[in-house]
C-alpha cells in the first residue's frame, strides 16, 4: 500500500512497500504456474538451486524460516516432485534436501518470472540507475550484518 503525503516516505517504509510491491507482482506470476505456490516457495527454490543438497536446518538458517514452516515448504516441494528427502551421507540421523530435475526445471521457470517482474518495477530507470541502485542497496545491507 502506497500512503499518499506530501511529505516522502520513510527510508523504512518506502523499503518495505517496494518489498512488498516486489512478492504481490512475482506471486501473481507465479499463480499462473498453477501450482500454489508463493514467495516463500520461490525463494526456498532460489536457495535450494545454489545449496543442494544441504539439510532442513540448513535451508530454514538460509531463508529465515523457523524449521516447521521449512517443513512446510519442503512437504509442498516434495509433493510437486521438486526435491526428494535421502540419507543424509555423513549423518545418519539427518536427512538432506535434493533438488530433482523437475525442481531445477520449476526453478528455472521462477527465476525468470523473478526477472520479469525486476524489470518492470525497474523499467523506469536507466542501466546506469540500475546499478547505482543494487550498489547502494549492498552496501546498506552489508552493514547492517553482524560481525
Amino acid at each position: 500500500m502506497i500512503c499518499p503525503s506530501d511529505s516522502p516516505p520513510s527510508f523504512g517504509l518506502l523499503l518495505r512497500q517496494v518489498r512488498d510491491g516486489l512478492v504481490r507482482q512475482l506471486d501473481a506470476s507465479m499463480a499462473e504456474e498453477d501450482l500454489g505456490l508463493n514467495f516463500t516457495h520461490y525463494i526456498g527454490l532460489k536457495v535450494l538451486a545454489r545449496m543442494a543438497p544441504c539439510t532442513a536446518n540448513e535451508l530454514a538458517k538460509a531463508i529465515d524460516q523457523v524449521p516447521s514452516a521449512v517443513t512446510r515448504l519442503l512437504d509442498k516441494l516434495e509433493a510437486l516432485g521438486c526435491v526428494r528427502r535421502e540419507a543424509h551421507a555423513q549423518d545418519r540421523r539427518a536427512l538432506q534436501i535434493v533438488l530433482t530435475e523437475e525442481g531445477r526445471a520449476l526453478w528455472l521457470r521462477l527465476q525468470k518470472r523473478g526477472e520479469d517482474v525486476i524489470d518492470y518495477a525497474s523499467r523506469e530507470l536507466s542501466a546506469d540507475e540500475r546499478a547505482q541502485l543494487l550498489s547502494l542497496l549492498t552496501r546498506i545491507r552489508d552493514s547492517l550484518a553482524t560481525p
